[in-house]
């Protein structure tokens, strides 16, 4: 028993710090606390709403870009390993890759769940209802999303040097509607979906 605790003691002290991260990662900006902080910055600047106004979609984009702001980073640190190692790569081509919501995936792989439950305890969020405002990813066929997913996830795992390639569309492929039992499609815009202009 006392062996198990110390081998648990010793593995949760292995775990990095927030900061120990964002630092590997070469984040200099804090992701929130401040007013010059990633989460602060991108409410008042890419929203332009006043605090009073702030919705739940306003909050998920402000979180969602402060997320991908470190990420950005750590592909910049990935790209000069690269450049340093000179590695062969592997590209990966497919129309579609249906991997689902990002924000939460985003967050869990980069490790950094204590600095987003530090902001959403800081700034009184609801987590669950910030990773609603995500929409879905159009679904295609889904078959052959899923299988490219599934590949680049099991490279990144590896520690491979790969990258997926697809098709970028205006609109979505479709998006999927259930009524009455029964599956409809219509055409999949994003930017209506964020205002709620796509009717169901």
């Amino acid at each position: 028993m006392n062996g198990n605790r110390a081998t648990k003691s010793a593995c949760a002290s292995a775990e990095p710090s927030v900061e120990s991260l964002l630092h590997r990662y070469g984040c200099l900006i804090p992701f929130t606390g401040s007013g010059n902080a990633l989460y602060e910055r991108h409410l008042m600047f890419d929203n332009i709403v006043r605090p009073s106004e702030v919705g739940p979609w306003e909050r998920y984009d402000a979180i969602a870009r402060s997320v991908r702001d470190i990420l950005s980073q750590r592909w910049h640190v990935t790209q000069q390993t690269y450049d340093h190692k000179n590695p062969k790569r592997v590209y990966y081509l497919s129309m579609e890759f249906l991997i689902g919501r990002s924000l939460a995936n985003n967050v869990s792989n980069l490790l950094l769940a204590e600095a987003a439950q530090e902001a959403i305890r800081h700034k009184h969020l609801d987590w669950i209802d910030l990773l609603e405002q995500e929409p879905d990813a159009a679904l295609g066929n889904g078959g052959l999303g899923r299988l490219a997913a599934c590949f680049i996830e099991s490279a990144a795992t590896l520690h491979l040097p790969a990258t997926g390639y697809g098709l970028r569309y205006d609109y979505g492929l479709f998006k999927q509607g259930i009524r009455d039992g029964w599956q409809y499609e219509q055409p999949d815009n994003p930017c209506a979906d964020q205002v709620g202009q796509v009717s169901v």
